[in-house]
């Protein structure tokens, strides 16, 4: 019995000890902290035990605690967005500490829509710029930052006058009346920038043609040292997850946030000087006296020398300062700026005066379960304009058009100091900067994001943004000036005002499931309301325009009108991202928009896209080879556009105040129908094809990506001409297609890589071509759109381009000129030999390739960058050329030197042919910088100190004979009086305290 007593308690003890040490194993604590290189506590670290789904994630400290499973071997795993992972054997320890060092370039992180990926996790075609790509030659507009650096993007700057825009296509043209710029969202707020075309409207031009008809910057209000990163969406499954606005491309903009540890201050300047890179070849007084004794006709001559571009022109002084100060606790962050940009044009009486604060805040509660942060900036811009207008006949003037045509034998004063004059039509070009253009426009745009994880994998996002954008114009033209001194004087107000208001939410779920499946679950809502108004004022035949539009009602009203209107958009939409083995990426997104711009039958647009990626190089036969990263991408997705004019679904009334009835002996403006009503207008929609191939290799040394892409818009929003007779003239519907298909390549390389010299250099080229589908469907039948008028004196200068099918949007049209006859006369070609020049295509607007050429350089404490870009393949229609090069006009009128020597009679006039289209290819050396970065090491309140110079648009080569071939006045391939961009000269430094 005591025998079978003492089996029975050592059996018992046996399992009982087992039963122990499988709870020991089972519920063993393992704790730590994890950091950064710098020793910055990490939070939301993935920890995961290898082999099984048991995985914690660490809290606003850095600190985690996990339970482990009786598993072996027992190893965790750290893993984080930007940091390599690490992987440490338990062996038994309670207490581990891990340091995260920063993560190659696979671990970058990219900026997507509602979130982040790393590089490696990426399905789309998406390209980056940081803030490290800025520093080297700051500009004033942030898109100029991405010229000549990103695949499949051409940005033209419109003009060389500060505070001037820039066109900006992604991936080609997709739509005819719609909008065709791409979608901004700064700090996760997407922008409407005031109209369909996110430019700002500055109301009617203040009664002349010689004021301003170019549209300020919209982007102006950021400053570009306040930008951490730019990311540019570009294929449908990129940009699918902002629906209806995603057809035209998407760019990200994220600002700076508190870095690293402690407080810092930061202030940094530049000082410049620009000047007009070169003048146009126009006859000297000498040259021009002796042609007009040449042929014997009298000429207007005082004796003078007068180089009136050199008159106009001036050496400009640019001024930057920014400072910036960051700091906080461990649970709350913030970093504030401040920024001054004093700019003054190349042409006399231009300058631009910029101000911009911007503060971000961020703040972690309930051990870091909540994460609050705060994303304001507010700019106020002073614009005084210059008078020149690319929209005038030979009637009108501005200070450019004058500078040129002007006789040189005129003096630019009287005896008295007084500007000399010849009548209202022969304006003295200095004393346009008698008339005044100012222009103030201040705006806001602020956002509160919110993130509280309901649980440990699944997190509540609320985003409240609101933007308010405020743009007042004065224009003045005094009665002492000619323009306006038969009117008395001219004056006007226009104050316009756009404000948006939004808000999203969204629920993310993201699981480390276990070592092989990763999954990421978006779902939102979002709302955003816009609402733009606008009052014009007008008035001339003042008694004095002394005190200038402060006191409008003393003149005589010509002009008062008003507008305000609205529009909402409401979204639905989600997103699934998943990752099997580190090799199989898969992303499915859907959006479901809603606009008020569209009728009740087609309101609402469904816009899917799905995208598979394969990292080839992740498969265990690459691990010995060279190859550090292969990954094919395949996409497909549609986007919408709805970037019209509102409420075009619906009839709409205007009152005419040209045509009126008379009742009881009073005259009473008529009020008319402006359009048809159409309650079955919809989205235009893009479908977009895009196959990519992301190569790295020698450990991410030399990487580079590849990318095919074809999307077709259709549905195209066209404004039809109705038929006759009818009481309005035209009509909205949604007839045609558009088609574009091109190549994307870009590489980038570490040449040389030591701890004393770097050499880093980047290639790239984008190839589009554009091509018209259709313009027609059962309803609607157009076979072709002439657009884009001439401008001046020349000939024939209704449409000068044409939208046909089979051809790209941006082709001229016209007369093909075959040579001079023997009497100097132009001729055409006449195939069909009917008496008449034929009308035919004569060229494109459109580059056959953009491309760039970027490198940095590091030797020791110096560094440098050498920036080059261009086009090749377009044509441009110089229409300044073609209006100077008449030997008719002289010598009554100043002409280009070539107008003497290319063999065309006096009896010819000026004309639109082939013969003013030049190639418009060029290669610019866009910026030359030089730094030196000094060591601060021995000096305990200076963390960081920079000095540098810096060059922009030093070299242009080119055949065309224009100021710049990179030129966009009425359309993009058209010059005439375009502002030209000058040459700068930069120095600058930067400290860090």
């Amino acid at each position: 019995m005591n025998k079978h007593y003492s089996l029975l308690r050592t059996i018992v003890c046996c399992i009982t000890m087992v039963f122990v040490l499988s709870a020991y194993a089972q519920n063993r604590q393992v704790t730590g902290t994890v950091v950064s290189s710098n020793g910055e506590p990490l939070p939301g670290v993935n920890v995961i035990q290898k082999g099984t789904s048991n995985g914690v994630v660490t809290d606003f400290d850095g600190n985690y605690t996990i339970n482990l499973e009786q598993n072996e071997p027992q190893v965790l795993v750290f893993s984080f967005v930007g940091f390599q992972p690490v992987e440490e054997e338990v062996n038994n320890r309670s207490m581990i500490n891990v340091t995260l060092e920063d993560g190659g370039k696979l671990d970058e992180v990219v900026v997507i829509g509602y979130g982040t990926q790393k590089r490696s996790d990426v399905t789309g075609a998406i390209s980056s710029l940081s803030s490290e790509r800025i520093q080297d030659a700051p500009p004033v507009a942030p898109e100029q930052i991405l010229q000549g650096k990103v695949t499949g993007v051409n940005i033209v700057q419109n003009s060389g006058q500060p505070g001037s825009g820039s066109t900006v296509r992604i991936r080609g043209i997709s739509s005819i009346s719609a909008g065709n710029n791409p979608l901004y969202v700064i700090d996760g707020v997407p922008l409407q920038f005031g109209s369909a075309n996110n430019t700002v409207q500055l109301g009617p031009q203040g009664g002349t043609t010689a004021f301003s008809n170019e549209t300020s910057n919209p982007l102006n209000i950021i400053n570009p040292a306040d930008i951490e990163s730019i990311d540019v969406l570009k294929d449908a499954s990129a940009t699918a997850i902002y629906g209806s606005r995603g057809a035209n491309g998407v760019i990200i903009i994220t600002t700076k946030s508190k870095e690293g540890a402690g407080e810092t201050l930061t202030y940094d300047n530049y000082f410049g000087i620009a000047n007009v890179r070169e003048t146009l070849p126009f006859l000297s007084a000498e040259e021009y006296r002796s042609y007009a004794e040449s042929i014997g006709e009298a000429y207007p001559d005082l004796g003078a020398n007068t180089n009136w571009q050199e008159e106009i022109f001036r050496t400009a002084f640019t001024q930057n300062h920014n400072l910036a100060f960051s700091g906080g606790s461990s649970s709350t962050k913030f970093r504030a700026s401040f920024g001054y940009t004093g700019q003054e044009g190349i042409i006399l009486s231009n300058q631009l005066q910029k101000y911009t604060g911007r503060f971000n805040g961020s703040h972690r509660a309930l051990d870091g379960k909540l994460r609050i942060g705060v994303h304001m900036t507010y700019a106020n811009l002073e614009d005084d304009k210059v008078a020149i207008s690319s929209s005038i006949n030979n009637e009108g003037g501005n200070i450019l058009k004058d500078a040129l045509r002007w006789a040189p034998t005129l003096p630019v004063y009287n005896e008295d100091g007084s500007f000399y004059q010849v009548g209202e039509l022969r304006i003295n070009p200095v004393s346009w900067v008698e008339v005044e253009d100012l222009n103030k426009t201040g705006q806001f745009i602020g956002n509160t994001d919110l993130k509280f994880d309901i649980l440990e994998s699944l997190t509540f996002g609320l985003n409240l943004g609101y933007s308010n954008e405020r743009v007042d114009r004065y224009t003045l033209a005094p009665e002492t000036h000619p323009s306006a001194e038969s009117e008395g004087g001219r004056a006007s107000i226009s104050k316009f005002k756009n404000t948006t208001a939004l808000i999203e939410t969204t629920l993310t779920y993201e699981k480390q499931i276990n070592e092989d499946n990763f999954i990421n679950v978006l779902a939102g809502y979002s709302f955003q309301r816009f609402e733009n108004e606008n009052t014009f004022t007008q008035a001339n035949q003042f008694v004095s325009t002394a005190t200038k539009w402060n006191l409008i009602q003393s003149g005589n009203t010509l002009a008062n009108t008003s507008f305000k209107e609205a529009n909402r958009l409401a979204s639905y939409y989600g997103r699934v991202n998943y990752r099997l083995m580190d090799k199989y990426l898969v992303t499915l997104t859907v959006r479901r928009d809603g606009s008020s711009r569209f009728g009740p039958n087609n309101r609402w647009g469904t816009f899917p896209s799905g995208a598979f990626a394969y990292n080839i190089s992740n498969e265990e036969f690459m691990r010995d080879s060279k190859i550090s990263n292969l990954k094919f991408r395949l996409g497909y997705g549609i986007t919408g556009n709805q970037e019209i004019p509102n409420n075009l679904y619906r009839e709409q009334l205007s009152i005419n105040g040209s045509s009126v009835y008379v009742f009881g002996g009073q005259a009473v403006p008529s009020v008319l129908p402006t359009n048809y009503a159409n309650p079955d207008l919809q989205w235009e929609e893009t479908s977009q094809l895009n196959v990519g191939l992301d190569f790295g290799f020698f450990k991410e040394r030399l990487t580079g990506t590849i990318d095919y892409y074809k999307k077709n818009t259709d549905n195209l929003l066209l404004n039809f001409s109705t038929a006759a007779p009818s009481v309005v003239s035209s009509q909205w519907a949604n007839v045609g297609e558009v088609e574009n298909k091109g190549f994307e390549f870009g590489v980038t390389g570490d040449i040389f890589y030591s701890d004393d010299f770097t050499w880093t250099s980047n290639i790239n080229f984008s190839t589009n071509k554009n091509e018209v589908i259709s313009l027609s469907n059962e309803n609607f039948q157009r076979d072709e759109i002439r657009t884009v008028d001439g401008s001046g004196v020349v000939g024939f200068q209704t449409g000068i381009q044409i939208i046909r099918p089979g051809l790209p949007i941006g082709s001229f049209y016209g007369r093909k000129f075959t040579g001079l006859d023997s009497e100097g006369m132009e001729t055409y070609l006449d195939a069909d030999n009917d008496g008449e020049a034929d009308l035919l295509v004569i060229g494109n607007a459109n580059p056959d390739l953009v491309y760039g050429f970027n490198n940095n350089f590091r030797y020791k404490q110096f560094d440098a960058a050498i920036n080059i870009r261009g086009v090749l393949g377009n044509d441009i229609y110089n229409n300044t050329a073609a209006e100077f090069s008449y030997p008719v006009s002289a010598p009554g009128l100043n002409v280009l030197e070539s107008a003497l020597t290319n063999g065309t009679s006096r009896e010819e006039q000026a004309q639109f042919s082939s013969r003013w289209l030049e190639d418009g290819s060029y290669l610019r050396l866009d910026n030359l910088s030089i730094g030196y970065t000094f060591n601060t090491t021995n000096v305990s309140f200076l963390k960081n100190a920079r000095l540098y110079v810096s060059g922009k648009n030093l070299i242009l080569l080119t055949d065309y004979t224009g100021y710049d071939p990179e030129v966009n006045t009425r359309a993009v391939g058209v010059d005439y009086l375009a502002y030209p961009r000058p040459t700068s000269y930069l120095i600058g430094g930067s400290v860090t305290f």
